[in-house]
């Protein structure tokens, strides 16, 4: 502001418009509705068109002021006129042009330097659909959207205690957005809650358009692995809320994030909590398809290039030591990853009429053409695939990102250093996992530290009753 602005309303509503309206650059949806009030005296209620319920404006606050006399003071005018739950009084400039942006109405009336804010916001949301990546035979159907509201209120709807706590705040110095910190008071780690408190109120953005900025923030550090869990639906927050962990919800953001989150929270779906059987079995295959999933190409690679002898003779001569492609092995390997990871992020950019399309076009490029063209091997394509296709299982939360790295890296290990290369590769993986912590909380952990109370719901989902009926605790790095 310059010098011949003010912070503060004055008495004056013609300079008190005045100035709203250079704040906002005199934007065309910035609406001003003038009328009189006790005859004599100018009133206005300023709101932006599109954010606001007019009709509620009208009904709740414009005829109840129209008919209005004998003003003592705006405290009564708020107790006594105005209808509307959430009406409250004013005077910094910097509060009113905030409460705008989010929809809220300001009624100013000449000769107060007060204004009345009233709540009528009126967003236009999506309704509630199923979660895209988060998807489950037997259960919930319903995934967050964008409207931080709606996503509280759908927590709510399946937490019944006053113990629910919500913590709203808001990050960016330009332009806010509202973030929200839930937990459940009697069940949350203290320890975790203040960390999660800390780490965001010292974010200093000019403003917050994606949730990726506070992941950032909440694991301090670029780590390869994710240390902070997106989830799209509200019965596995709720979970997790139960379990003593944090969520932040991001306005305009259709997941939310959960804090601390462990290696295991990735190999743990909603399916094993609603179904009856494969309670050890479906856990076992994850974790199978994990570790198949980035050493597989690597072992593949080890093989051909320095273990033939491993195979029947004609089998090696065949796939291994006599390959008359066109590419060399990594290259090869490279290059079906490469269509594959092109096929899986076109899917996601066009039309989903055409995705089927797509997909016909590269199953005949990645398939028999380029098999019968002597440009990769049969083996190589069946390798690639799977491969692929274990990683594909582990999608959800934000692990994907990592395996797709990892294949890589133990794909060139194994191509030039074997099989002890690839063992020495994984075990410094593991000791690197090790050393990460979740907003002060092991990433290992039960494992490392080992904690064997809390292994009832980590090789295999245990009894229902039991999970519901114990209390989750965590390991942090103050502690011996």
């Amino acid at each position: 502001m310059n010098e011949s602005t003010s912070t503060t309303l004055s008495i004056s509503l013609h300079k008190n418009i005045k100035q709203i309206e250079e704040a906002v650059n005199k934007s065309s949806d910035l609406k001003i509705r003038s009328f009189t009030i006790d005859v004599v005296r100018d009133a206005a209620i300023l709101y932006i068109d599109g954010i606001t319920d007019t009709i509620n404006l009208q009904e709740n606050i414009l005829k109840p002021l129209q008919g209005l006399s004998n003003i003592r003071n705006l405290e009564s005018i708020v107790s006594e006129k105005v209808s509307i739950i959430d009406a409250r009084l004013v005077t910094e400039f910097n509060e009113i042009f905030l409460a705008l942006t989010k929809g809220k109405a300001l009624v100013l009336i000449d000769g107060f330097d007060q204004g009345i804010l009233a709540d009528s916001a009126d967003w236009q949301i999506r309704a509630l659909s199923e979660p895209d990546t988060q998807r489950t035979g037997k259960g919930s159907l319903i995934g967050f959207n964008e409207q931080l509201k709606v996503n509280v209120n759908l927590l709510r709807s399946l937490i019944q205690t006053p113990d629910f706590t919500v913590e709203s705040m808001s990050v960016g110095t330009k332009s806010k957005t509202d973030v929200a910190i839930v937990y459940i008071e009697e069940f949350v780690d203290k320890n975790v809650l203040e960390e999660t408190r800390r780490i965001i109120k010292k974010i200093d953005v000019t403003y917050l358009l994606e949730a990726r900025v506070i992941e950032d923030a909440l694991e301090e550090k670029k780590v390869l692995f994710p240390l902070v869990f997106t989830c799209e639906r509200p019965d596995v927050s709720v979970s997790a809320l139960y379990e003593g962990r944090t969520i932040i919800i991001v306005n305009g953001t259709p997941y939310v994030l959960i804090v601390p989150t462990l290696f295991i929270h990735y190999f743990q779906q909603p399916d094993e909590y609603t179904m009856k059987g494969r309670r050890l079995i479906i856990r076992f295959l994850r974790f199978f398809s994990w570790i198949l999933s980035i050493l597989l190409l690597g072992l593949y690679a080890t093989v051909a290039q320095f273990h033939q002898d491993w195979f029947p003779h004609k089998f090696s001569k065949d796939l291994l030591t006599q390959s008359d492609t066109l590419l060399p092995l990594p290259i090869e390997i490279f290059f079906l990853q490469f269509i594959l990871d092109l096929l899986s992020e076109t899917s996601l950019r066009i039309p989903k009429s055409t995705v089927l399309l797509v997909s016909l076009i590269g199953a005949t490029l990645v398939g028999q053409t380029s098999v019968d063209a002597k440009i990769v091997h049969s083996l190589s394509l069946i390798i690639v695939g799977i491969s692929f296709l274990t990683s594909m299982s582990l999608t959800a939360g934000g692990l994907w990102g990592v395996m797709s790295v990892l294949r890589i890296v133990f794909l060139l290990i194994g191509y030039y250093f074997g099989l002890t290369g690839m063992a020495i590769g994984f075990l410094i993986t593991i000791v690197y996992m090790a050393s990460l912590k979740s907003v002060g909380v092991p990433y290992l952990a039960p494992f490392i530290p080992f904690q064997f109370k809390e292994f009832k719901d980590v090789l295999f989902r245990g009894d229902l009753r039991t999970l519901i009926n114990s209390k989750h605790t965590y390991p942090h790095k103050h502690k011996k």
